[in-house]
């Protein structure tokens, strides 16, 4: 079964365990691991936070091995005996000390959480192989139904908090601009940097709409970048 099958199959086992939108952040998900499959290495993995278990038993499964570093344990409990053959570590970021390198360091629904992103940038670009990747997912402050709900009054502007910002706890809300700004910052090359999905709405208004729909809105991600709901930043160091 090659990587795109595996992520097909544990998207799908997440999804059907979920109801309403959760299943819609889920195939987000789905899509921006499509991106990070392309340029996804997978000899030796860092996950710095897990939200639960969909995107770990992922990668666990593109993986030789793995290790997940977060401050609670999200997906032990939640993970078949394959799955548990991945290293949980209990860390801050800037406190974890690797004895290793890494071929591919994820920050997936990450990077919005922390107080010094540059810092954890900084840190993570010493912990690379020579050919190793780092690779960032965070939400779009430019989505399109962010840009709707400003013009609605909903939000005073696409960067202000919105309840899920504010129940998420997240710092900050990127744009492809401030996001590359920090990666420089912190010495990293930028290879790639994408959108995923066009989203026009939240995703519990997504709920009823058709799977083909979905994934057009995905597609029509390659040609608007800047207002998709969710970005996607490969990168090497400089």
């Amino acid at each position: 079964m090659n990587r795109l099958e595996i992520l097909e199959e544990e998207i799908k086992k997440y999804m059907d365990r979920s109801s309403g939108f959760y299943v819609e952040y889920l195939r987000t998900k789905k899509y921006g691991y499509q991106k990070i499959e392309k340029n996804f290495i997978g000899e030796n993995v860092l996950e710095l936070g897990s939200d639960g278990a969909a995107t770990t038993s992922i990668l666990v499964r593109w993986s030789k091995r793995l290790t997940i570093v977060d401050m609670v344990d999200k997906v032990s409990a939640l993970l078949d005996e394959e799955i548990k053959r991945a290293k949980f570590v209990k860390s801050k970021w800037e406190e974890y000390t690797p004895k290793e390198l890494y071929s591919d360091i994820l920050l997936t629904d990450s990077l919005e959480h922390v107080e010094n992103p540059v810092e954890i940038l900084s840190l993570v670009s010493n912990w690379l192989s020579s050919e190793g990747r780092v690779h960032i997912i965070v939400p779009n402050a430019l989505s399109l139904h962010r840009l709707i709900g400003v013009e609605m009054g909903l939000l005073d502007s696409p960067y202000s908090f919105n309840q899920n910002d504010i129940r998420a706890g997240h710092k900050r809300v990127y744009d492809i601009d401030t996001l590359q700004e920090d990666i420089k910052s912190a010495g990293l090359k930028i290879e790639e940097i994408r959108g995923i999905q066009l989203k026009p709405l939240s995703d519990s208004q997504l709920v009823g709409f058709s799977e083909e729909y979905k994934d057009a809105l995905e597609c029509l991600s390659n040609i608007c970048d800047r207002h998709c709901a969710e970005i996607y930043a490969f990168c090497k160091r400089a």
